[in-house]
């Protein structure tokens, strides 16, 4: 029996010892398992650090898209932005400003002289056979045998009717006549005795532009009564330009004026294109007559006046 006492305690402390020892064990191994796993997790955690630390420096994007003059913290504006806008509505310098015109004649040649405040500006200049008047496109009244266009741009004047008309009547240099003022653009008409070169510059302090015509050659002038002149015939060219004494226009209104200084009731025939006979009825004995011939001493432009050439008596 002795040894079946200590037989039955050996036995038993076996069989309680292994199932002890198993969960032991399996806590043992579940504790390690968590060490472990908190281990990994702190370990998993400590990897994705660097990214936060990369965050904290800014979005690498904008940096990658700024302009190399343009700091990387400021974005750049989409077109049609406010800065567009601003840059857009810039002041500008303002246009050239006529100011004055002078016109003068020299040894052998005549001068305008156009004067501008701030700056000079462009200018064109040429020949034409009439200066069309802005906006209506009319001829612009201009006495004289040729007739030169010139225009400013960008330009403009303190008067918004334009500097009207300037009438020197110098050998070459006629006429100075306002053409328009229309959108920076300024013209102006020029009525010349005849065509020949010219020379335009341009001249600062003040800022001036300067067109000079050498004095032209002109002939004889035909006309023997009323209108003897080149200088006559001019200012009665422009006067019937502008509307006034349009019967110098007509032979027969001529001659018919002519005709009342040769008798109080004159008869007039015409006997060819310029050409016309009067005869004084008041004697019918032996009545007076005259042939008169005339000619248009200028044929370019709108005002071609006819002026008497020649007063020939007719013998009975």
């Amino acid at each position: 029996m002795p040894g079946a006492e200590c037989g039955g305690p050996r036995s038993a402390s076996r069989t309680s010892s292994g199932p002890r020892a198993r969960r032991l064990a399996l806590r043992g191994l579940w504790g390690f398992a968590a060490a472990a796993c908190s281990v990994a997790l702190v370990s998993a955690c400590g990897s994705s650090g660097p990214r936060p630390r990369l965050a904290a420096t800014g979005d690498p994007k904008p940096a990658a898209t700024a302009q190399p003059s343009q700091p990387a913290d400021q974005s750049i504006p989409s077109p049609g932005t406010t800065a567009d806008r601003a840059r857009s509505t810039a002041p500008t310098a303002p246009a050239p400003e006529l100011t004055a015109i002078r016109v003068s004649e020299h040894g052998g040649y005549d001068q305008a002289v156009f004067q501008f405040a701030n700056g000079v500006p462009s200018y064109s200049a040429g020949y034409v056979p009439g200066v069309p008047q802005e906006a209506k496109g009319t001829p612009v009244p201009l006495p004289g045998r040729s007739f030169l266009q010139l225009a400013f741009h960008p330009a403009t004047t303190a008067n918004s009717a334009a500097p009207g008309t300037i009438s020197p009547y110098l050998p070459t240099l006629l006429q100075v006549s306002a053409a328009g003022n229309f959108e920076g653009h300024l013209r102006f008409g020029l009525g010349l005795s005849g065509r020949g070169g010219y020379r335009i510059y341009t001249l600062t302090h003040p800022s001036r532009v300067i067109i000079e015509f050498p004095h032209v050659t002109l002939p004889k002038f035909p006309g023997i009564w009323d209108i003897t002149s080149w200088l006559q015939y001019w200012q009665f060219q422009a006067a019937v330009e502008n509307g006034h004494q349009p019967w110098l226009l007509s032979p027969a209104l001529v001659v018919g004026a002519w005709a009342h200084t040769f008798s109080s009731r004159p008869t007039i025939r015409r006997t060819g294109p310029d050409t016309f006979e009067v005869t004084d009825p008041t004697d019918p004995v032996k009545p007076k007559m005259a042939m008169i011939s005339g000619a248009r001493p200028v044929t370019t432009g709108q005002a071609n006046l006819w002026v008497i050439t020649s007063i020939l008596p007719v013998p009975n």
